[in-house]
């Protein structure tokens, strides 16, 4: 069930993506030839005015075809009169077309993020505007990181924490931040976690054992950690103009978050560290997809934006074979006043498409082998 919730999942942030290449390239009055579901072969495919709408059988994502996009020095010849070709369109609207996919991927994820909001969302009393909206604050689960000690004892997005103690050490529960505190001073010993979980007459109290563990944090691998997200606040439903401003907060915290993390990764490239402990691909992806789904439809729904903006980033670096790197041509002809030779960006993003393949090989190799 997991592997189909993944692959549904993986093919609403690709089609989203590709969708706002597609409309940017219609508003452009670029030729949009082909708007495809899945990658070849071709199952069926039927052609309205100028496009072919196409359903194809491997289920891994889907593109667009746009007029001209090519780098076959050959066809760009062909193509050089063609005012609808991708090329020949003013250089703003390239970028426009360009930016798009990545816009639709942040949009998807302020959509969400809004919709979790309207529904029960978790609001930290120390939050600015809302904060004052919690009469009894308590702290409550947020996350439960996939293969961490805390997912294996059973909790949960949602659950209230009760007490933490370790021997007869008791935490501190009137702030979200105790808790990790309280962690890292016993971060080689058993800490045991009783929660409340349910409503009404619903209610169940448990007590869980985690021990701390390497890796959790792709900071700081030296770290040790449990995998528990907490917040001191409580559940709230959010008006929509509440809940849209929040969206908006929330997807820009998150983007910040992503950005930070990368910035992480970049500093161990360039330290010559090793940066596939923090890397997921489809298989690791596939895993959490499974573990996240268990603990309801708004976790569920949350994973889906935080992916969303994951692919936003990703595809915004300046590497050849991404949308960053088409952008860099572009930003380099509109500074330089001068074409990037098409040979060379064809060559760049073969050798770019290659590179990320084989590191996604590498990374489906260690989610494997773990």
């Amino acid at each position: 069930m997991s592997i189909l919730i993944f692959f549904i999942i993986l093919l609403i942030l690709v089609m989203v993506h590709e969708l706002g290449h597609f409309i940017a390239a219609k508003i452009s009055k670029m030729r949009v030839e082909e708007f495809a579901f899945g990658f070849p072969p071709r199952i069926f495919g039927k052609k309205v005015g100028e496009t072919t709408y196409a359903f194809n059988a491997l289920p891994i994502g889907g593109y667009v075809k746009i007029t001209g996009e090519s780098f076959d020095p050959e066809e760009t010849a062909k193509l050089k009169h063609d005012k609808r070709a991708f090329q020949n369109r003013p250089k703003i609207l390239q970028l426009f077309v360009l930016f798009a996919g990545v816009f639709m991927n942040l949009f998807l994820a302020f959509v969400l993020f809004t919709s979790i909001n309207t529904h029960v969302a978790y609001i930290s009393k120390d939050d600015p505007v809302y904060g004052s909206m919690i009469v009894d604050p308590k702290v409550i689960v947020t996350a439960v990181t996939p293969n961490s000690p805390s997912a294996a004892a059973g909790l949960k997005a949602g659950d209230i924490i009760l007490s933490v103690t370790s021997g007869q050490v008791v935490a501190d529960l009137s702030q979200a931040d105790s808790i990790a505190e309280f962690v890292q001073n016993h971060k080689d010993d058993a800490i045991a976690i009783t929660y409340q979980r349910g409503e009404g007459d619903e209610i169940h109290t448990s007590t869980s054992i985690v021990s701390p563990v390497f890796g959790l944090d792709s900071t700081d691998t030296n770290k040790k950690l449990i995998g528990l997200g907490v917040t001191y606040g409580g559940r709230a439903r959010l008006p929509l103009p509440e809940a849209i401003q929040k969206g908006f907060s929330d997807t820009y915290h998150y983007t910040r978050l992503t950005l930070t993390g990368l910035t992480e990764i970049v500093k161990k490239i360039i330290n010559r560290e090793n940066v596939l402990d923090s890397l997921a691909g489809p298989v690791g992806i596939a895993k959490m997809t499974g573990e996240v789904s268990e603990q309801g439809f708004n976790s569920l729904l949350f994973f889906v934006a935080f992916l969303s903006i994951n692919l936003a980033v990703f595809n915004i670096l300046p590497i050849p074979a991404l949308d960053g790197g088409r952008i860099l041509f572009v930003l380099y002809e509109i500074l330089f006043r001068r074409s990037v030779p098409m040979s060379f960006q064809y060559w760049a993003n073969s050798i770019g498409f290659l590179l990320l393949i084989g590191l996604m090989f590498l990374v489906t190799y260690k989610d494997i082998v773990g």
